[in-house]
């Protein structure tokens, strides 16, 4: 290093022959303060020539060179006279003046023993001239220490890079401290801004910058690094009270920044040690107040405190050492070390936080099954005492003695309504936890679409609102059928068309379904009022609803949804939905179509009758036989017969081997309108029917059925996959008797046809024994009547009394008979009755009473016994002897192809129309003096044909009542 007293003439660049000998001064070099004090006046620029002559004892050396790291502000090199290099152009006036500070070296050759070296140099500023030490020394030497300086300084570059990288990566994929990323990223950039513009400034080797630029952008990075360091540590530790301090920090900080934009290069150079040692000591002193309030709170914040104190220093080494007359290498490892600290303190922090996130995650997973086995309790526990309030609620509503005001039925139809809803929420909450435990199992089977979904449409109409919506099915009967869970398919379409439902306030939905790569993608699409984007993304996720604001209804939790997304999985589909908003929903989801081979394996009859039979002889192994008596024993004389109606011939088949060996006459039909016709033209005991068939649903048989029939006239036996309450409710209000779960158990099937075979018969044997009853119930003014008529004519006409007395006995005889406890007996039998009836009635009001007998020959039908004398005797007694003239009766038998018509018709009094409608609507009260008989012989019509009695009467002009039998085959 060429350092010690050097000649210098100032305001003088010349060369070797013309140096101002008068004006020579000697200055230490290198030195800050020796340019200032060489120079007479007040003038900002200067200029002068710094002249050493250096012996060397060896001429024979290799190339020499020359290292300037620090002569402002422009420089040439001179060596024995002969111009080696520069930086800037010195020059002699101001405005000729070009400063450059590059640090630069020069190579050159001698072979004297005397080295000439002059230097000329002009600057601007009060700290000028040669500041930092000049090396000599081989080429090779001063390339290689350049060298190893420069890539220090790349090395500390590419360190800060990495993380400047790691911490815009942590930026943009959504860090939880994106402020944090960003003052972290904006300190690493402007340490690697500080880097590369001081020492060797390889920043503007590598681009060509103007002068006064480089001056900006090397301070500017200086202040950003003191700049960045508070709020840097506050978005770290975030703390309310800081906010203002930091405001106020940050305010000095741009007007720094400011200063240094409109500012020269000469006045940012004089007054630099000021703004910026001010700048630092804020920050140093902010950064240490924010730190001291968590030092004991925050594990591993020495590394923060030791990771700023290392740029700190760095700073302060970097500002003091461009004003120092020592030549250092660079030095990264300050800003190295503070990049390990700040490193080692996330480290830190990331397995602190893993250690918590993962007894957080422990304490979750253990707080999410409590909370699962919370609902799991809570829904069974709410759902006896919810039930009992509905129960109470119904029992209100039914009350006859005491029935509610119409506004108090209306608000507590309104309180049963939520109430189910409710339920359903308790059991969409129950498959929520199901669900998530993986705990539901799938009994995948051969499933009809068109029949689950018109049975789930069934179910919509007796449980849903009445709206103007029309639902249409557009799935075509030759639609193979699909492999799942029946149960959980109803499940799922239900909740798909109730959400549909529930959101539209009038228009369609329409069901279509069609096959693609061998799935059925079934489509359920509404003119509701649909969803925007944002809504769609989020709405199968577990406990999420469209926005309120544009929905017409917002009951629900919003989990009904998730639940079918994930029953969909369950199946190996998929569901989706598209909507626009204000024109309707599509929901599209997906199941496996029941392979050909599938299906023929699984569902043959004899594979069926086999398991069948195993869950009999399972369920044997349970119930002891004594428990049940022998099932025959309650079918007497007679065969109950019972018709049958499922659309799967495999049910059917089963339904025949488990009671074929009971005594029961099945027939079975495929579909409801087979069963209506069968009705219509025979007499069951009972129906056994499935709930989902294709056309008309069990639901829609059942309520076919009621209308013909009461509950205990025809019972009806429902057949179903459904389990839950709503299914249930929909098939009782529709007028089952009772209902049995499919997979049906042989056991329980036989109990429930047995008690429902016993209600049958036992009102079968009451209807009979009532109509013998009521016969034998002759009134005694008849009695007495009948034998004052015989003692009067055994005086006037004893023929005529012997012909009354046969008929009489006759009469009696006929009517003690216990034929009539039969369910029919013959015509001529009937007929028989009628006439002993007529002729005694004749003999007592010949003069009042006329009958004529319209009977087609020959007639062999059976009726029911005590049929056509009751209404016989009831027209006689209510219609012609209530008109003092009296009147005709014309009985009519007359045969048609299929069925014979019995009629009986008087020109009596006739009955009113609301006594008319009221005969039939009459319960068993035997106090009543009329209609009894006429009551009883409605309901064995009904019971034995399926149709009643026709009874047709105007005031003042007769009656006619009329029945049909089947003629006999």
């Amino acid at each position: 290093m060429l350092n010690g007293e050097w000649e210098f003439y100032p305001h003088s660049l010349a060369t070797s022959n013309s140096l101002p000998e008068h004006n020579k001064k000697y200055l230490r070099i290198p030195s800050i303060s020796s340019w200032d004090g060489s120079f007479e006046g007040k003038d900002d620029f200067r200029y002068g020539t710094y002249r050493l002559k250096i012996l060397i004892n060896d001429t024979d050396i290799p190339t020499l060179g020359l290292r300037l790291n620090s002569v402002k502000d422009a420089t040439l090199i001179y060596v024995n006279g002969q111009l080696i290099g520069g930086s800037g152009t010195p020059a002699i006036k101001e405005n000729q003046h070009e400063a450059d500070t590059i640090p630069y070296s020069v190579s050159f050759d001698t072979d004297k023993s005397e080295i000439e070296l002059l230097i000329h140099v002009s600057s601007n500023l009060k700290e000028a001239g040669i500041l930092k030490p000049i090396r000599l020394g081989t080429i090779d030497a001063i390339n290689h220490r350049v060298y190893i300086s420069n890539n220090l300084q790349l090395l500390l570059c590419v360190v800060l890079t990495l993380h400047l990288i790691y911490g815009i990566i942590l930026f943009f994929i959504g860090s939880t401290q994106r402020k944090v990323m960003v003052y972290f990223s904006l300190l690493l950039f402007s340490a690697v801004i500080s880097v590369l513009a001081s020492d060797d400034r390889l920043l503007f080797t590598w681009l060509s910058i103007d002068y006064e630029l480089q001056v900006k952008i090397t301070f500017l990075s200086y202040i950003g690094i003191a700049a960045f360091i508070p709020p840097f540590i506050h978005n770290l530790f975030p703390n309310p009270r800081n906010k203002r301090m930091i405001r106020y920090f940050s305010l000095y900080c741009m007007l720094d920044i400011g200063f240094v934009l409109i500012s020269s290069s000469k006045d940012i150079i004089n007054l630099i040690q000021i703004v910026l040692g001010s700048v630092l000591i804020i920050s140093v002193m902010i950064s240490i107040n924010i730190l001291r309030k968590f030092i004991n709170e925050i594990e591993g914040i020495i590394f923060i405190i030791i990771g700023c104190l290392s740029i700190a220093v760095n700073l302060i080494w970097t500002s003091n050492l461009s004003d120092a007359s020592i030549d250092v290498m660079h030095y990264p490892f300050d800003l190295i070390f503070a990049i390990l600290s700040f490193t080692a303190f996330w480290f830190k922090r990331f397995f602190i936080a893993t250690s918590d996130a993962k007894k957080l995650a422990e304490q979750l997973q253990l707080e999410d099954q409590r909370k699962d086995d919370f609902l799991i309790k809570t829904s069974h526990e709410l759902r006896n005492p919810l039930h009992g309030i509905m129960n109470m609620i119904q029992t209100i509503l039914d009350d006859k003695d005491k029935p509610p005001s119409n506004e108090h039925k209306k608000h507590l139809s309104i309180a049963i309504d939520i109430s189910k809803r409710l339920s359903l929420l308790l059991n969409d909450l129950l498959d929520v936890t199901r669900l998530k435990q993986k705990t539901i199992q799938l009994n995948m089977n051969r499933v009809n679409l068109q029949v689950v979904t018109a049975g789930v449409i069934d179910m919509l109409k007796f449980l849903g609102d009445k709206k103007p919506v029309k639902f249409k099915i557009e799935i075509s009967n030759t639609f193979p059928p699909v492999l799942a869970d029946e149960n959980r398919l109803i499940q799922i379409l239900f909740n798909l068309l109730h959400n549909a439902l529930k959101f539209t306030d009038e228009g369609t939905i329409i069901i279509r379904a069609s096959r693609i790569n061998g799935m059925a993608h079934i489509e359920i699409e509404d003119t509701g009022v649909g969803m925007n984007p944002e809504e769609i993304e989020r709405i199968f996720k577990p406990f999420e609803q469209a926005s309120e604001n544009n929905r017409t209804d917002s009951s629900g939790i919003g989990i009904g949804l998730s639940i079918c997304k994930e029953l969909v999985k369950l199946h190996n589909g998929d569901l989706s939905l598209k909507s626009t908003s204000e024109k309707g929903s599509i929901f599209t989801f997906s199941l496996p179509i029941l392979n050909k081979s599938v299906e023929a394996e699984g569902t043959s009859p004899s594979k069926i009758e086999n398991q069948m039979m195993d869950k009999v002889a399972a369920t044997i192994e349970h119930v002891h036989p004594d428990q049940f008596c022998d099932l025959k024993d309650i079918h007497l004389n007679k065969r109950m017969k019972i018709l049958a109606v499922d659309d799967d011939p495999i049910n059917l088949y089963v339904l025949q081997n488990v009671l074929k060996n009971d005594g029961y006459e099945i027939t079975t039909v495929s579909n409801g309108f087979q069963a209506v016709a069968k009705l219509e033209i025979e007499s069951y005991d009972l129906v056994i029917s499935d709930v989902m068939m294709p056309q008309m649903s069990g639901y829609e048989l059942t309520k076919i059925i009621r209308n013909r029939f009461s509950l205990i006239e025809l019972p009806v036996l429902l057949l179903t996959a459904r389990t839950r309450s709503e299914d249930i409710l929909t098939g009782l209000q529709s007028g089952a008797n009772d209902y049995i779960t499919k997979p049906v158990d042989s056991w329980e099937l036989k109990a429930r046809v047995r008690a429902l075979s016993e209600l049958k018969l036992t009102f079968e044997e009451r209807l009979r024994m009532e109509g013998a009853w009521l016969q034998s119930q002759i009134q005694p003014h008849f009695i007495f009547n009948t034998l004052n008529s015989i003692a009067a004519l055994s005086m006037m006409d004893t023929p005529r009394m012997q012909l009354l007395l046969e008929e009489f006995s006759n009469y009696l005889r006929l009517s003690f008979d216990f034929k009539n406890t039969e369910p029919t007996v013959p015509l001529d039998y009937e007929l028989s009755l009628v006439r002993s009836y007529i002729y005694i009635e004749n003999e007592r009001f010949s003069n009042r009473l006329t009958v004529v007998w319209e009977i087609d020959d020959p007639i062999d039908i059976h009726v029911p016994p005590l049929s056509i004398q009751t209404l016989v005797e009831n027209a006689v007694k209510h219609g012609i002897l209530k008109k003092t003239s009296g009147g005709t009766i014309r009985i009519q038998i007359r045969k048609q192809n299929t069925f014979t018509t019995i009629s009986i018709i008087d020109n009596g009094q006739g009955l009113p129309e609301d006594k008319l409608q009221d005969i039939f609507n009459q319960k068993d009260d035997y106090s009543k003096e009329q209609g009894i008989g006429l009551l009883n012989t409605d309901r064995r019509l009904r019971q034995l044909y399926g149709k009643g009695l026709v009874l047709k009467s105007k005031t003042g002009q007769g009656t006619v009542v009329s029945f049909s039998i089947p003629n006999n085959e």
